[in-house]
């Protein structure tokens, strides 16, 4: 589910792409998958139709979509191995912010291992909801 936050600093096609991105690397969209039209779009998420189309134009351009003449655009079907390395690239960002922040409060390897292991055993988050996962959590 793509969600555009007017207020954000990020611009509205980047939203899109970041939103389609993060369907297509979780499998919620698989490959070969139509995607919506580029007008079902832009009326669903109440923003230019230029908008979406450049937010499809760049997808094109990086791989995660195709464009066919007569049906639309779908999910590129090499989608599996960018949506590997589009994961990877997030989780990189994401644990290498998380250890800078450690490394700001002067924790060493040892301390910032224990948290991380610490919050690996005791569930994450739930993709969907959002809610912390608890171990013994129905939704586990």
């Amino acid at each position: 589910m793509i969600r555009v936050d007017t207020d954000s600093f990020v611009p509205i096609f980047e939203q899109i792409k970041q939103g389609i991105k993060r369907d297509i690397t979780s499998g919620v969209l698989k490959p070969q998958q139509a995607l919506p039209s580029i007008r079902d779009l832009a009326a669903d998420l109440i923003v230019n139709p230029n908008t979406v189309a450049r937010a499809y134009r760049e997808l094109e351009m990086e791989g995660f979509i195709e464009t066919r003449q007569g049906k639309g655009s779908l999910v590129a079907g090499n989608s599996a191995a960018l949506a590997k390395q589009e994961r990877e690239a997030i989780l990189d960002r994401i644990f290498n912010e998380a250890v800078a922040e450690a490394r700001r409060f002067h924790l060493n390897d040892a301390e910032i291992l224990r948290l991380f292991e610490r919050k690996l055993h005791a569930g994450g988050v739930n993709s969907a909801t959002d809610e912390p996962i608890v171990k013994g959590d129905k939704h586990e």
